[in-house]
């Protein structure tokens, strides 16, 4: 086998329960140091690597809400669990002499970086090796689905998730010595089969930015290095199966090969599955642009639409800086790097929220003018740019499902029928104009917040 990379920058997801190694809880000190010679081995390769941990070994939050927890809490409390992971990792790596940087989805300056992009970036133009914390931080949120988001936003080459098994199986091979193990998959397979590996969302959002992921075993030795230079077994989920060299046949999905109409109508309903989750993204995008609406109330969620020009690119202010409430009529942002706080100022400043900051050191004080009628209407009107911008991006999502469905339709292999592909298409625009009516509740209710007295 050639021994030039397959990829030349990759994000490695290794879950929390990888990092016990034989214990029943918590870190075990040599997993830590076998996975990062690993990583060593593939950085010697020149492969630039970025990586993101669970932090399942320490807190789940899913069992936390299971056992009675708040589900937002119990999410929080995982996420900072992959903070303590990740700074395992960053130990374990530089004692291999790596150069590392942790970044948070949660701001904590004085353990860690915020997690800004273009910073990332150009640590990993350094050579350095970055370790994502904190999931997206949100919860509901997978670390699978902060992985698929970080390698998108890193630009990465592909997306490998280590596993405790060599593949993805079509049964538990632990369990199932016979179970068939395959060598590609598409991402319809993995949604519609639903073959536990990574969360739908996760999968989706490899597919959207066409992100392969390579399941390997991370408890082999030297593997995650073998995978990059396309050695050993390991599983590839990607948009169209195809024939690897691996001295065997590829074994194939029933939907990989499409066996008929059934099969089809398993690809309907996963278009229809992802259709939804974009839908559902631009609903939360509105969402949080109407919070940042009120200006006669203090609330950090005021100022979660303004962007600062920062590090060569253009960065949420969230990201940069601790917003906070200062007191009645009084928002308070800490900056996070003191060279910022002039351009976070002029950001705000000009965020068309008709504030006027008032900066003192690396802290900006934003009072809260009370609303007059003219600001009403222009919140208003700014309500509305913000719902057509939604209704848009719905739209655009519809117009790709209508072309998937047609695409289904004209398939010579294993085609849907006429009546099928019509009936998939009204159930679109059904979804299409259910979501377009809760835009219009959203704007209706809205409106009515911003002109109460």
């Amino acid at each position: 086998m050639s021994q030039v990379p397959a990829y030349k920058r990759v994000l490695l997801k290794v879950s929390g329960e990888a990092l016990m190694g034989g214990r029943e809880y918590g870190l075990d000190n040599a997993t830590c140091r076998r996975i990062a010679v690993d990583v060593k081995g593939v950085i010697a390769l020149g492969v630039q690597v970025c990586m993101v941990i669970g932090g399942g070994n320490i807190f789940r939050g899913i069992s936390g809400a299971a056992s009675g927890m708040d589900r937002a809490q119990a999410d929080s409390m995982g996420m900072l669990a992959t903070v303590m992971n990740a700074l395992a990792m960053q130990s374990a790596l530089e004692q291999q002499d790596i150069s590392t940087r942790v970044q948070s989805a949660i701001p904590m300056s004085s353990v860690c970086e915020p997690f800004i992009r273009r910073r990332a970036e150009r640590h990993m133009e350094k050579g350095r090796v970055v370790i994502f914390a904190a999931g997206t931080g949100n919860p509901f949120f997978t670390t699978d689905t902060a992985a698929a988001l970080r390698a998108a936003e890193m630009g990465c080459d592909a997306l490998l998730k280590g596993t405790q098994v060599d593949g993805v199986y079509a049964a538990d091979p632990r369990t199932h010595p016979d179970a068939e193990r395959y060598v590609t998959l598409t991402y319809l397979d993995m949604l519609s089969r639903d073959l536990a590996v990574m969360d739908a969302a996760a999968i989706s959002l490899a597919r959207e930015n066409h992100l392969p992921i390579i399941v390997f075993n991370i408890h082999e030795p030297g593997a995650f290095t073998a995978v990059m230079k396309g050695e050993g077994k390991f599983t590839t989920v990607i948009e169209q199966p195809n024939e690897r060299a691996t001295g065997a046949a590829v074994p194939r999905s029933s939907f990989a090969i499409r066996r008929g109409n059934s099969a089809m109508a398993g690809d309907v309903k996963a278009l229809k599955q992802d259709l939804t989750r974009r839908m559902d993204g631009a609903i939360e995008t509105v969402k949080k642009e109407f919070q940042g609406l009120r200006t006669g109330r203090a609330s950090p969620a005021l100022l979660e639409p303004v962007r600062v020009e920062a590090y060569g690119g253009n960065s949420p202010l969230n990201q940069l800086a601790n917003i906070s409430v200062g007191g009645p009529g009084m928002l308070s942002v800490q900056v996070f790097d003191r060279s910022l706080t002039k351009a976070v100022e002029i950001a705000i400043r000009d965020s068309g929220l008709g504030l006027n900051p008032q900066a003192e050191g690396q802290t900006i004080r934003v009072p809260l003018p009370p609303l007059t009628q003219e600001r009403r209407n222009d919140l208003v009107k700014t309500a509305h740019k913000y719902a057509e911008s939604c209704r848009v991006s719905v739209r655009a999502v519809r117009r790709d499902g209508m072309e998937q469905i047609k695409a289904m339709t004209a398939d010579k292999k294993a085609p849907i029928s006429e009546d099928e592909g019509k009936q998939a298409q009204a159930e679109v625009q059904k979804l299409t104009d259910q979501y377009i009516k809760q835009i219009e509740s959203l704007l209706a209710e809205k409106e009515k917040d911003i002109r109460s007295v």
